[in-house]
């Protein structure tokens, strides 16, 4: 990890930092970054969803190139599903510039398109940063979706952003224009083509319902009552100082990165790849390969606590990723590695085996309670790495990816205390007697291991064991 490099002049000096772990906080910060901008807007998402969030920012960028900012908005194409028009209308702003990452040429049946260009499609532009004058910026894992921000009341992500100034904004900056610059970039007029003057007309309204909605007006009070929201305008946040530093991976399409093999220091910026004590990996996806467990066995055996947390196939909301996770569970766990899985969303604390073999759980992860997508990697409690990269091949080999390590024992703790509290609200796996896979729901009163994996039925766990025996890590 760590195709990009920033300049020297750029890594010189402390950035000041503030994590964002509420999603409304996390909204609270971009709507001020982007209202606080009066030069430049710099945008880069993997998705954009034409929901309340998503429509209540793309407004707020509409006025902030409306009073002269200069505004350039990427996008994957893959994340921007029924934003074709609106895109085109924002594009049209005198002041805004919107690029698409890798588009699909055919705009209706995109579906059809993966069978006949799988690998330029399978390359998709990951990273996530908002940074405005070239000297604030945010960036981490989250998405622009109402899931990410608390704007909806169930099915929501559990994730983490960074908000910073100082010399790692230029660094991100410098990221950022590597990317816009890319040749897998292209205009979303040139991409999207005509749209018809009714198509503009409809979102148009569409965006205007919205932002006039009792959903809308209570949501944006309920951002602005946020205390940070006050603090940055009032130039009161409790910023902490400290070295960061960019961390970024650009895939190159002319050399084969889809293929060999996998290990810690493409898992992970190689800056963290070695702990001496204590390594905490989150990760909603997590695939560690045949060469990465054989690394952390390695480091476990060296001395270091190696702790991770995950989804549970019952909390995950891309169940084909648990085909290249669950076999390595019990080597893992035979290795002194400890394993945790965020819980089944309708999986309250009680004592009964029951919950284990729920069959509404697969529904209930979808549409209610949480899933973890924060990526997330502390290193001895001393620095640590928060960005859109997971812990698997595809950010590796695949995917631009964008993160930031900083080196903060101050935010390190802050950070390891939060993974305690969630280990103690999930699932700890284990091995019975028997050499068998055990999950203990760490909530209980009387927490007792089970076989039985959560949120699962015959049929998936069939499915899993089938998927886990095509070698499809490469692509998760």
């Amino acid at each position: 990890m760590g195709d990009v490099e920033p300049s020297d002049k750029a890594r010189s000096g402390l950035s000041s930092l503030r994590l964002l772990q509420d999603p409304k906080e996390a909204f609270a910060a971009r709507l001020w970054l982007i209202r606080s901008a009066w030069r430049t807007l710099d945008v880069q998402y993997y998705i954009w969803h034409d929901d309340l969030s998503g429509s209540l920012l793309l407004d707020e960028i509409v006025s902030a190139a409306r009073r002269g900012v200069a505004v350039r908005l990427l996008i994957d194409d893959n994340g921007i599903g029924g934003l074709d028009a609106r895109l085109a209308l924002l594009d049209a702003e005198p002041s805004v510039a919107v690029r698409l990452y890798n588009p699909f040429r055919m705009r209706r049946f995109r579906g059809l398109e993966w069978l006949f260009a799988f690998r330029r499609l399978n390359s998709r532009i990951h990273a996530k940063s908002l940074t405005a004058d070239r000297h604030m910026t945010i960036l981490g894992g989250r998405n622009i979706g109402d899931e990410y921000f608390g704007a909806r009341s169930k099915g929501q992500f559990d994730d983490l952003d960074v908000i910073a100034t100082g010399p790692v904004a230029a660094e991100v900056e410098q990221v950022f224009e590597h990317h816009w610059q890319s040749t897998a970039v292209h205009s979303v007029a040139a991409v999207v083509g005509r749209i018809p003057a009714s198509a503009k007309r409809s979102a148009a309204q569409k965006a205007e319902t919205t932002a006039r909605s009792a959903a809308a007006k209570s949501y944006l009070a309920a951002i602005e009552a946020q205390p940070l929201f006050a603090d940055l305008q009032h130039s009161r946040v409790n910023w902490v100082k400290a070295p960061a530093h960019a961390i970024a991976v650009m895939p190159d399409h002319a050399a084969d990165r889809q293929h060999g093999s996998t290990g810690l220091h493409e898992l992970m910026p190689q800056s963290l790849a070695s702990p001496t004590s204590d390594l905490i990996l989150i990760s909603g996806y997590f695939v560690p390969t045949a060469q990465g467990c054989s690394e952390l066995s390695d480091l476990r055996r060296r001395g270091a606590r190696i702790r991770v947390l995950t989804n549970s196939f019952a909390a995950t909301d891309v169940g084909i990723v648990h085909a290249g996770y669950a076999p390595c569970r019990k080597t893992l766990l035979q290795r002194g590695i400890e394993l945790f899985e965020m819980p089944a969303p309708d999986d309250a604390p009680k004592r009964t085996r029951a919950k284990f073999i729920r069959s509404g759980s697969m529904r209930a992860r979808r549409f209610s309670g949480k899933s973890l997508h924060a990526k997330l990697y502390i290193v001895d409690r001393r620095h640590f790495y928060v960005g859109s990269a997971n812990f698997d091949p595809r950010s590796a080999r695949l995917n631009t990816e964008l993160g930031i390590v900083i080196e903060s024992a101050t935010l390190s703790e802050q950070l390891a205390e939060a993974f305690e509290m969630a280990s103690h609200n999930s699932y700890r796996l284990g091995l019975s007697p028997d050499g068998a896979l055990s999950w203990t729901d760490e909530r209980d009163d009387q927490p007792t291991p089970e076989r039985t994996e959560p949120g699962t039925n015959m049929f998936t766990r069939s499915m899993i064991g089938l998927l886990a025996k095509l070698s499809i890590d490469s692509q998760l």
